[in-house]
């Protein structure tokens, strides 16, 4: 009996020290360092508001806190940058003139996809403050365009739903949805997509 609670405690003494073991740095899947400059143009959304803004913000500030001294070049709308160049969609051939006239060797585009709105009503909201929550589901793409060849070099998306509030009757069944600050109304939600489609640019830590 002694002698098996002598293993036994040996056999935890190890797991323990084993589970308190160096943490070494594991460098990203996607070092943006070897591209020197990045084109980024502005996350495109299906819904009114800022939330395409928002997003692309949100994953500037992402990508760059996790990689020191990536440089970004913000090109702008999708509508804004194929104007200026004179052409009519996001492909190759645009991303290679994208590439020849600002001198970026990668082009980053991103999507923010919204639906899905279902609202959430209870008795007491519907009387007396009229207003209620919704859950909405959303999706965020994101690509990483290497303009010589107009190749798709990396991609990721993500997906998720949430409660969101600030929607409010207008009359009957009929209700709007408030999300003029997306911060506020979406903030949450996007800040999950937002980290998960970037968790190929973080540094993560493992025990030896």
């Amino acid at each position: 009996m002694c002698r098996y609670v002598k293993v036994s405690i040996l056999i935890i003494v190890l797991f323990l020290i084993s589970g308190c073991g160096p943490r070494v740095m594991v460098p990203p899947e996607i070092d943006l360092t070897e591209y020197e400059v990045l084109g980024l143009i502005d996350f495109s959304s299906n819904m009114e508001g800022n939330h395409d803004e928002y997003a692309t913000q949100k994953f500037i500030e992402a990508i760059t806190e996790n990689q020191k001294g990536i440089r970004i070049i913000e090109l702008g709308s999708e509508d804004e940058i194929l104007e200026s160049l004179n052409q009519e969609k996001i492909n190759s051939k645009a991303v290679k003139v994208i590439g020849e006239q600002y001198n970026v060797k990668t082009v980053i585009i991103g999507d923010l996809d919204i639906s899905n709105v279902r609202p959430k009503i209870d008795i007491l909201s519907l009387t007396k403050y009229m207003s209620f929550s919704a859950e909405v589901k959303a999706s965020l793409s994101v690509r990483l365009l290497e303009t010589n060849s107009g190749a798709t070099i990396w991609t990721s998306s993500s997906q998720d739903e949430a409660d969101v509030a600030h929607v409010s009757i207008i009359s009957g069944n009929l209700f709007s949805f408030d999300a003029t600050d997306p911060d506020e109304a979406y903030g949450d939600l996007i800040d999950e997509l937002v980290r998960d489609v970037t968790k190929d640019f973080r540094v993560t830590y493992k025990r030896m």
